[in-house]
């Protein structure tokens, strides 16, 4: 399978979907004009990781500002993964946030509200 990796820029976040070394991250700052055009690609590569996913996978999101329509996308992805743990397999998120951003650390603890998915919260200095 090959990695799906994208270079963050101030509206578009770091994307590094890595199979081989079951590397899943997104990183930086999320706004993107037409989010259902950038995440598609994403969400693909996550369905087919889906059809043939490592034994452990653990995601990684430290995401410094998204807008409502990549929150809507995020949601998806992790629905995808919500759907790999429901069939087996252990899935870990992994929600990384600045240790003064409350509002990032809500948003992760919103979505996991929403999801059968175990979230880590991990604060971190920037």
């Amino acid at each position: 399978m090959d990695i799906l990796k994208i270079e963050g820029t101030s509206q578009y976040p770091t994307v590094v979907l890595d199979k081989s070394s079951g590397r899943f991250e997104f990183s930086g700052n999320s706004l993107p004009e037409d989010a259902i055009k950038f995440y598609s690609p994403i969400i693909t590569w996550i369905e087919d990781y889906v059809a043939e996913p490592n034994p452990e996978t653990v995601v990684r999101f430290k995401l410094a500002y998204y807008n409502t329509p990549s929150s809507k996308q995020i949601f998806q992805i992790l629905k995808r993964f919500e759907n790999l743990s429901a069939s087996g397999y252990k899935v870990e998120i992994r929600w990384l946030y600045n240790e003064d951003d409350q509002d990032i650390k809500d948003s992760g603890r919103d979505l996991a509200g929403h999801l059968k998915l175990p979230f880590q919260f991990e604060s971190c200095k920037e």
